[in-house]
């Protein structure tokens, strides 16, 4: 059997993609008694983030930012703690000294937690199983969709509608707080979904995307949410037809070079942004302000090392926003997170993009939604979060398999 047919994955090896993966025993592997308790934080964490962008936090009695602010604190001590009981090589633990007090500095200094609980998520779950956080994810956003849905409409919660003129029409955020954040629960779903239906689409999945586009094109007027939808479509319409995977590096090229490029630009509109240049203000209106938003922050703030803690400003940007705002993922992490998070972070996203390429030359379910977040990224904040993009979990991979080999199949 050759290399490619195998590809490690967090202690679980994929022997061919018709056969079922079995669980790698390593020289110091334990029973896996933790991960029950890892999907559960992970899933409570989901659902309270979610929660906090809708106007269930308005209700003082559910206390929705208390709740989110616990599972932040109880998650930070569970997956700290059984870190700490893993054992690891030496290098592994100078990587994860550096890296954390990178993570740690930023975190003190700019307030935000993301990065944070990405980095506990990631190498606490050593033995993670994707299928199963995809399903905890697209339970979750499911779920709080519809609650969230139904009572807006029956006057529980807080529905608004959003008029945002210059002809264009009426969003409803159907009990969010604004209609990208109900966008970007639904995209995330679909996500989560094309992952469990990897290479395996069809009528009734694109019945069900024609739904979800249709919520957020029509209904919610989320361009860019429906954008991503028909994007998560072609990707999975392409990987079905190609089963046998002939296309693969073709793709993971694209997608190493998309991310790359979609990072450089980024961050170069971010410091280079002039309205007076047409292509830009013409980007910028297609994106509905969102160039202007994040130049803003960059000229009034600037970037910083580790990071800047926006809950300090002081300003009310154009009579609209009192609070830190930046649709575009590359540009919020630089700005909130700093140079360095965002750096290891970035470098970390395109070696595992060039490591399935390069290693492998297979497209797993992982790098897949990798690829689609990378195109998300640009115009949702969330996308390196992992509690939207939780196939971020495969950045941990080459982590592990600093002390993970390759089976020998030539005895």
């Amino acid at each position: 059997m050759s290399t490619r047919s195998n590809y490690i994955h967090q202690g679980v090896i994929s022997e061919s993609r018709n056969k079922k993966r079995l669980p790698v025993r390593h020289a110091f592997s334990r029973p896996l008694r933790f991960m029950p308790i890892y999907y559960v934080l992970f899933t409570i964490y989901c659902a309270l983030n979610l929660l906090k962008f809708t106007s269930f936090q308005e209700l003082s009695w559910m206390n929705i930012g208390l709740l989110y602010l616990l599972i932040r604190i109880v998650s930070t001590l569970v997956l700290g703690v059984r870190i700490l009981v893993q054992r690891f090589q030496a290098k592994q633990y100078v990587l994860c000294l550096v890296v954390g007090s990178c993570v740690l500095a930023s975190t003190f200094i700019s307030g935000s937690w993301n990065i944070l609980l990405l980095l506990l998520f990631l190498i606490a779950g050593r033995e993670v199983d994707l299928r199963k956080i995809a399903i905890c994810v697209l339970c979750t956003n499911v779920a709080v969709i519809f609650l969230t849905v139904i009572c807006a409409n029956n006057g529980i919660i807080k529905k608004t509608t959003f008029i945002a003129g210059n002809g264009m029409p009426e969003r409803q955020a159907f009990g969010f707080t604004h209609p990208n954040l109900f966008g970007l629960a639904v995209v995330t779903a679909c996500c989560a979904y094309a992952v469990l239906q990897y290479r395996k689409l069809g009528w009734k999945d694109l019945l069900i995307y024609g739904v979800a586009f249709y919520a957020c094109y029509e209904l919610a007027y989320s361009r860019t949410s429906a954008i991503s939808i028909l994007l998560i479509v072609f990707l999975s319409l392409f990987v079905t037809i190609d089963k046998h995977g002939r296309w693969d590096k073709l793709i993971l090229v694209l997608g190493s070079l998309a991310f790359l490029g979609l990072s450089l630009f980024s961050i170069w509109l971010m410091v280079y942004f002039k309205p007076s240049i047409s292509w830009m203000s013409n980007l910028n209106s297609m994106m509905t302000g969102r160039l202007d938003l994040m130049h803003h922050y960059f000229e009034t703030y600037g970037v910083h090392m580790f990071g800047f803690d926006f809950s300090k400003m002081q300003e009310n940007y154009r009579g609209y926003y009192d609070t830190f705002i930046c649709d575009n993922a590359f540009a919020h992490v630089v700005l909130e997170s700093g140079i360095v998070v965002a750096a290891l972070l970035f470098l970390a996203y395109e070696y595992v993009l060039l490591r399935g390429l390069i290693v492998y030359g297979e497209l797993t379910p992982e790098l897949f939604g990798l690829i689609i977040f990378a195109f998300v990224a640009f115009s949702e904040s969330g996308a390196f979060w992992v509690c939207v993009n939780f196939c971020l979990v495969a950045l941990a991979e080459p982590f592990f398999s600093l002390y993970s080999k390759l089976p020998n199949n030539n005895k």
